[in-house]
């Protein structure tokens, strides 16, 4: 778990002057049981999810809890004939933080990454995710989300 990535993003915000909603709860490992233990419908959650494509490296792609990636609609995006989720090994360099605990600021990372929102997210007033750790999460308004991180906004989920 990476403490180091929660006071960086807890840093950030405050320095940009965004208000935000901080959750302190039980381990949680699924985007099921991070909307149960933050009490908010699964679609308001928000994953970060770690690809490489062979063709372009690392990127970021931020899902709605409710829906998961298809490769194919994304390989189309990205211009990609090989793409595939991280590896563990690669998440912890690229972002430190474990998989499932990886947060949305892909500017915050040593290694920058284009970021990929789908489009679904865009349904949400308000956004709960990861924060590098297990044990908290963040809620905060999107718009303030979407001032503060450059994203692509592209539709490349499906129901799970």
């Amino acid at each position: 778990m990476s403490q180091k990535e929660f006071e960086a993003i807890k840093s950030f915000l405050n320095s940009n002057k965004v208000k935000y909603k901080l959750f302190e709860h039980k381990q949680v490992k699924t985007s099921e049981e991070a909307a149960s233990v933050r009490n908010v419908p699964l679609s308001q959650g928000m994953k970060s999810l770690i690809l490489i494509a062979k063709e372009k490296g690392f990127v970021l792609c931020l899902v709605p809890g409710n829906r998961r990636i298809e490769l194919k609609i994304l390989r189309k995006i990205l211009n990609a004939k090989d793409i595939r989720l991280a590896d563990h090994e690669d998440v912890l360099r690229i972002t430190g933080c474990e998989i499932g605990s990886v947060h949305p600021f892909g500017n915050l990372y040593k290694e920058k990454l284009d970021i990929h929102m789908d489009k679904k997210i865009l349904d949400n007033k308000k956004i709960d995710f990861s924060v590098g750790t297990f044990v908290n999460s963040i809620e905060m308004e999107l718009k303030d989300f979407l001032k503060l991180v450059k994203v692509n906004v592209e539709e490349f989920t499906i129901d799970k």
